[in-house]
């Protein structure tokens, strides 16, 4: 008799850790993935893991986004079809094991900024059976930015190189955090001839391509700002 309770609760055990068992949702791109310059569209891919040995109906979720509002919009793939921006829930059966998926963003060739989407994936007979929110960021930048390094350990504003130069010129950035970005050219004067960067950038170095054709011969300053953070240094061109 003791055995035989022994294998029911043995059972019941395996049968509720089943039963407790959550879908999967893992992102298998870096957090921020970039848009390839002018490109339209820009994926990030991620798995989704069915637990319970048989197809099972899951529903995924845009629980929140944050993109620019010159861009078209956020949209999802599913292991069938892929819906049109706007589209904030796709269901789906997906058979045991994993499955991929991804996210895209869509703009106009030219747009830069960074956008966000946070999504959640729940079993659709049991919704409070779900995977947790997974966040995917995108990032296009400015025409003329590069991204050198997708870590910085501190705020730091290069000398552009070469210094004296005519009338191309490099200078090189770093921010620790996301934020909002501006990166100035002014006269000796004080009059503003150049934005290199005016908009949101997530953390890294890089670098920016300034040309003063057109320009004068003589001093210019070039400032950067992101949050608290100011620097300011001098460069000169010489034609």
């Amino acid at each position: 008799m003791k055995k035989y309770f022994l294998t029911l609760l043995v059972f019941a055990a395996a049968s509720f850790n089943l039963f407790a068992q959550n879908p999967g949702f893992t992102r298998t791109d870096p957090e921020w993935v970039p848009f390839h310059e002018d490109s339209v569209e820009a994926k990030s891919h991620a798995t989704i893991n069915n637990p319970y040995g048989t197809t099972e109906e899951f529903r995924v979720i845009l629980i929140s986004s944050n993109i620019p509002g010159t861009w078209e919009g956020v949209g999802i793939c599913d292991i069938n079809l892929c819906y049109g921006t706007g589209v904030d829930t796709a269901i789906a059966d997906y058979p045991p094991g994993n499955s991929t998926i991804y996210i895209y963003y869509s703009k106009l060739p030219g747009n830069s900024g960074a956008g966000t989407s946070t999504w959640r994936v729940e079993r659709v007979s049991n919704p409070g059976q779900n995977s947790g929110d997974v966040t995917f960021g995108v990032t296009s930048f400015p025409i003329g930015i590069t991204n050198i390094s997708s870590v910085a350990k501190e705020f730091s504003l290069s000398q552009n190189y070469p210094n004296p130069f005519n009338p191309n010129t490099k200078i090189n950035f770093s921010i620790p955090k996301g934020d909002y970005v501006s990166l100035r050219v002014f006269d000796m004067l004080g009059r503003e001839v150049a934005i290199l960067v005016n908009g949101q950038l997530t953390a890294g170095e890089y670098q920016a391509d300034f040309s003063a054709k057109g320009l004068s011969s003589g001093m210019y300053y070039y400032s950067l700002r992101s949050g608290d953070y100011v620097d300011v240094k001098k460069m000169v061109l010489v034609k």
